[in-house]
């Protein structure tokens, strides 16, 4: 007898993965197809969706030639990648990606037009270049004989959606992003979309994370007529792959970009404009969330360029020769400018301090530590660490593999962190898939901890002096970029 499993689908940024889950929660399958990211210009990144459409075909592929009966299918993918189609659905263009920053006069058209308080009022979030919206009032004004020719607009994985049902529409959790959600009420802001030109027939309903949205038709026949549930944007998707689904708990994502990620049980404008107040993938819960920029990717960033023959780990290892605070060497890591807290795009990466007596490990360092006083700016900014209440902080990503960064980083907050198992957001998505069929199946779900690393008492005060020297920094070179 075949064993039965949930299905989550991740249309990421590196590619698209597949993950299938049993009632426990355990893998039984996952697959990766990679697809690659163009650069026309410079600040501009676009895929080709029909690169994932193939991926999905291949993947399905592999899926139906398993002895695995599959359930329900979840979906996520990267938040805010905008995809362009005609009435057929077909795409006009290539897809433009969360991280193109092509929108910038686009953003202050909006802050001047309405003004950021009353922005920040309606929709709990400032307007970033990241968002749907944005990209879409670009290719009205640079493309506008592509846009006379749009008839639907839909993020990434939505788009999937509709190649797998025929149906379109969005949830909540990816919906939070486009900038056309009223995220306290968890529905279209329709006069919004009127005033931007968004007919609604353009985008469907929105509806919560585990609703049962239609049923595939893609792929083998073996998968036909599986439910397909809404799913989740990848950041809320990774919250509830890891099990950060409760207020007590701060999720921190020390990835290529890092995350801050705290649930919220009631909606709440957030204490600081640049964190973003998003609609989580659970029922009656939201989320607040910063994101530092270039985190892990500032340290690769300087491996690939100035590494020689030395492996990543031996790179890393040498960040431990140098002292704590790294001789007063310090690192801003906006190498692509930066959101929470600055909200800048345009700052840039710079060394501060650097004299003859700092080498190679110094510089690596502060780039280590750079990072945690980023984090730690983001998690001031939310008011996380003023009001005495104890909250625990677990710690995924490939940055916390390193045993020092993972140091540096408890010894900046100056707090205990966990490092917990990181499925990965097509788990996440997965565990939608389950919960669609069984109500009861996450009631129980928590973080896996694989070890605590405990800050070190003696550090803090070189940190703490550091962390101010690091935002005065910022304030006074400010002016320059």
């Amino acid at each position: 007898m075949s064993a039965s499993g949930f299905l989550g689908l991740d249309v990421g940024t590196q590619g698209l993965k597949g993950v299938i889950i049993d009632s426990k929660g355990q893998s039984l399958w996952q697959k990766t197809f990679a697809y690659p990211t163009l650069t026309p210009r410079p600040g501009q990144t676009e895929q080709n969706p029909q690169q994932w459409q193939d991926a999905l075909v291949a993947l399905l592929e592999d899926v139906a030639a398993t002895n695995l009966s599959v359930e329900a299918i979840g979906l996520t993918g990267q938040m805010h990648t905008s995809v362009y189609c005609d009435a057929s659905g077909t795409p006009l263009r290539p897809a433009i990606l969360w991280s193109d920053t092509r929108g910038s006069r686009e953003v202050e058209g909006l802050i001047q037009r309405y003004g950021e308080e009353a922005l920040w009022q309606r929709f709990g979030n400032l307007p970033l270049v990241n968002y749907t919206l944005v990209k879409c009032l670009w290719v009205q004004k640079e493309e506008p004989g592509i846009w006379k020719r749009v008839a639907h607009v839909a993020v990434a994985k939505d788009w999937i959606r509709f190649i797998m049902t025929g149906q379109w529409g969005s949830e909540v959790g990816d919906a939070s992003g486009t900038y056309w959600l009223s995220v306290k009420e968890r529905n279209w802001d329709e006069a919004w979309l009127a005033e931007q030109n968004l007919p609604l027939s353009w985008i469907g309903p929105v509806v919560e994370s585990n609703v049962v949205v239609g049923f595939n038709r893609l792929g083998p026949r073996r998968l036909h007529g599986i439910p397909v549930i809404a799913g989740s944007g990848d950041q809320p998707a990774s919250a509830l792959g890891t099990g950060v689904i409760r207020p007590d708990t701060i999720g921190i994502s020390l990835g290529t970009s890092g995350v801050v990620f705290w649930p919220q049980e009631a909606f709440a404008p957030p204490p600081d404009a640049s964190i973003h107040a998003f609609c989580h993938a659970l029922p009656n819960q939201w989320y607040w969330m910063g994101v530092t920029q270039a985190a892990a990717y500032s340290l690769t960033w300087l491996h690939e360029r100035f590494s020689g023959q030395a492996s990543f780990d031996d790179w890393t290892a040498e960040a431990g020769t140098a002292p704590v605070g790294s001789d007063g060497l310090l690192f801003l890591p906006y190498l692509n400018g930066e959101r929470a807290p600055i909200n800048n795009p345009d700052a840039r990466g710079v060394w501060f301090g650097l004299s003859s007596a700092h080498g190679r490990g110094h510089l690596i360092r502060s780039i280590l530590e750079g990072v945690a006083y980023s984090l730690k700016d983001v998690v001031h900014a939310m008011k996380a660490d003023v009001d005495g209440a104890h909250r625990r902080i677990v710690a995924t990503g490939g940055g916390v593999k390193s045993a020092l960064w993972s140091q540096i980083l408890s010894d900046v907050l100056a707090t205990p962190i966990d490092i917990v198992e990181d499925p990965g957001a097509a788990v996440g998505a997965a565990r939608l898939a389950q919960l669609s069929q069984d109500p009861a199946a996450l009631q129980d779900l928590k973080p896996t901890v694989s070890h605590t690393v405990h800050p070190n008492p003696s550090h803090r005060g070189v940190y703490e002096a550091s962390f101010q020297q690091y935002r005065e920094l910022y304030r006074r070179v400010k002016p320059l970029f």
